[in-house]
């Protein structure tokens, strides 16, 4: 067994991620309620890891613990042009416009992956089309509107939706492959990936995520994201 692989099998544990925002998405069952949950949480995604928790927690709880039934219940137009805070740079007519967008998608499909799978921007047959769609059904700050940046929040929603082991992420979306995932490149992941020369881009751009990935690819071609657990698991044991 490589370092890495050993990293992996510590690391992709729940054990590490009770506090993290995945274990906010891990408390729903029905798929259309981890993917309401599964893009709250990626969108809340920045800063301070035990924040993002509370806020996620708070954003589950705002939905009642049902994430579909809320968006479909327009209970969030209340929210239409607040300037109250919802967290850091997002405020509430943030949060409206995310669940707005939201209820268009199930208005015409029966999941969110079916409107990723659907998007004419997959029909592209690129190698981004699974984030394009994804970005294409999104139009709300925070989100990316084009693939110039990591998108990290973006692959790690696709992460926990798409890898299948049932360990950390959830695996919900059976019609996409994990062989097609991109790295969610954060700070820690980038600043580890150059550490042990997996990286060499200097910008934490998209360029450096299709560097990365295939780097990871060349470990683990059918599932180049389970590396995201062994990055993470490289800096925390450098802690």
């Amino acid at each position: 067994m490589t370092n890495w692989e050993k990293l992996i099998a510590e690391y992709n544990d729940m054990r590490y991620f009770a506090t993290d925002p995945v274990a906010v998405v891990k408390r729903c069952k029905e798929q259309r309620d981890i993917e309401v949950m599964g893009i709250v949480c990626s969108w809340l995604a920045y800063g301070n890891r035990n924040q993002i928790y509370k806020k996620c927690c708070m954003a589950y709880d705002l939905m009642a613990a049902k994430p579909y039934d809320y968006v479909m219940s327009g209970q969030w137009r209340e929210y239409k042009d607040s300037d109250k805070n919802f967290y850091r740079l997002f405020f509430y007519r943030d949060f409206h416009d995310l669940m707005q967008s939201l209820y268009l998608v199930y208005q015409q499909h029966a999941t969110l992956e079916e409107a990723v799978l659907h998007s004419p921007s997959f029909l592209l047959n690129s190698q981004f089309s699974i984030l394009n769609s994804l970005i294409s059904l999104f139009c709300v700050n925070g989100i990316p509107q084009n693939t110039k940046s990591a998108c990290k929040r973006l692959c790690l929603f696709l992460r926990w939706m798409v890898r299948r082991d049932g360990i950390v992420d959830l695996g919900v979306w059976t019609k996409f492959s994990p062989a097609d995932l991109l790295i969610p490149l954060d700070v820690h992941v980038n600043r580890v990936a150059h550490q042990h020369g997996l990286l060499t881009r200097p910008s934490a751009d998209m360029r450096a995520v299709l560097e990365l990935t295939q780097k990871c690819k060349e470990l683990f071609p059918h599932d180049p994201t389970i590396m995201d657990f062994a990055l993470f698991g490289a800096g925390y044991t450098s802690k």
